[in-house]
């Protein structure tokens, strides 16, 4: 409207055709565009803006598939990213439903912020814990994990569902084709991979499936070579690596296991250094790192592991890095950005109780890599995710506290 205010003052149309066609249009809503294709004189005048308004509308019919979708016209400006956190399990409340990010203002003190800086959205349909998340298309999918029925019985769900953080709603998607809680899942290309992971029955699963947003439907792909839960993975390099767990034998695992799509196939590479359960994994440049998880001593009890592990991907070589974690983290969410690894949340086996820590590797600099702790959660969580996405700024509660120009944004 003040595109179209400000070319018929002055009957600057001329400049139409040029002006009309940077508006934003995939982020009106579909009512909207509707008015606009039937009733308004600049828009039926050129054939460029009706494309682009019917573009936009085809981008709204197909509403599992928009993640494929994603442009310039469909993404607000000034998009800066941030930390958000999601389900978990709480000392005092079994699984939570909610959702919830890092204050952008926040961000350049991230070594002194406390829990006050996390801004609640609108939380899950359903509250989950030990559930996996992945981004693409800069929406947020939440797969799996455990949930708490009437009863008081917890089990593993197939359900899933998606997150938009331009208008804070959520979205229910095509459930997995099995239960899985403690899995790993992946965005590789156009599709989430899920790997591995418990079922309701508490079954160790070797299959992997593979969600199609396309068709918003999910068919089974490769099967590991034998079943495997609390394992960790990431995508490097256009492929989906795991690494660790546990199978169905309670046999810990050292392996490091690739997945290529194209040719539908897992291939072994060196195995780590030690065997790890209930660890994170990211990829950093060329690099993966292992973090937190533990392992077994002699005696077949747990021992926490704080070493930290690199993988050279091109030299197929594990080696030991000289920094350590601070403190033990398992059950940990992991999210990367601007080279930083955050280890978010997770469980004590010193002291059995959910922690409220985030531990952040840095490795900007080389030679100068560090470990700190980062902001605290609001509330100290086992079994919680966590990823980097584009800070909410349409529904932000806390609007007035943002750095100029961020939150000066809108369809235009």
């Amino acid at each position: 409207q003040l595109v179209v205010m400000w070319l018929e003052h002055d009957c600057r149309y001329q400049y139409t055709e040029d002006l009309l066609q940077h508006v934003r249009y995939g982020l009106m809503d579909v009512a909207a565009l509707h008015r606009l294709a039937r009733g308004h004189a600049l828009v039926r005048s050129s054939p460029t803006v009706a494309a682009l308004v019917e573009e936009a509308l085809d981008y709204h019919r197909a509403t599992f598939a928009q993640p494929l979708h994603q442009s310039d016209r469909t993404r607000p400006r000034f998009q800066s990213l941030t930390l958000y956190i999601v389900g978990g399990r709480k000392r005092e409340v079994s699984r939570v439903r909610e959702l919830r990010y890092f204050n952008p203002s926040a961000q350049e003190h991230v070594r002194v912020a406390g829990g006050s800086n996390w801004s609640e959205l609108a939380p899950m349909p359903t509250g989950r814990s030990h559930h996996c998340v992945a981004v693409m298309g800069n929406f947020l999918f939440v797969v799996g994990g455990e949930v708490e029925h009437a009863t008081g019985r917890t089990c593993a769900v197939r359900t899933a569902c998606r997150y938009d953080p331009r208008g804070n709603c959520w979205t229910e998607i095509a459930p997995m084709k099995a239960c899985r809680e403690h899995f790993v899942l992946g965005a590789l290309g156009q599709y989430l991979y899920a790997v591995g992971g418990r079922n309701e029955l508490r079954q160790v699963l070797p299959s992997v499936e593979r969600y199609c947003p396309e068709r918003n439907k999910w068919m089974f792909v490769q099967p590991f070579d034998r079943s495997l839960s609390c394992h960790a993975g990431c995508v490097a390099d256009d492929l989906l690596w795991i690494s660790g767990g546990v199978t169905n034998t309670a046999q810990y695992q050292n392996r490091l296991m690739v997945y290529d799509p194209e040719q539908d196939q897992w291939l072994a590479r060196s195995p780590m250094l030690q065997r790890r359960v209930y660890h994170v994994m990211a990829a950093v440049r060329r690099q993966l790192y292992v973090l937190g998880g533990n392992d077994l001593d002699y005696n077949n009890d747990r021992i926490l592991v704080r070493h930290i592990d690199s993988y050279d991907m091109d030299l197929d070589q594990w080696s030991r890095c000289s920094f350590s974690l601070l403190t033990g983290q398992n059950e940990s969410g992991v999210a990367v950005h601007d080279d930083r690894i955050y280890v978010v949340g997770g469980y004590s086996i010193w002291t059995n109780e959910p922690l409220a820590c985030i531990q952040v590797l840095d490795l900007s600099s080389e030679g100068k890599e560090e470990v700190f702790y980062g902001p605290t959660l609001p509330f100290a969580s086992n079994g919680i995710a966590a990823c980097f996405l584009p800070a909410p700024y349409f529904t932000c509660p806390n609007l007035q506290t943002l750095q100029v120009p961020h939150h000066r944004m809108g369809a235009v």
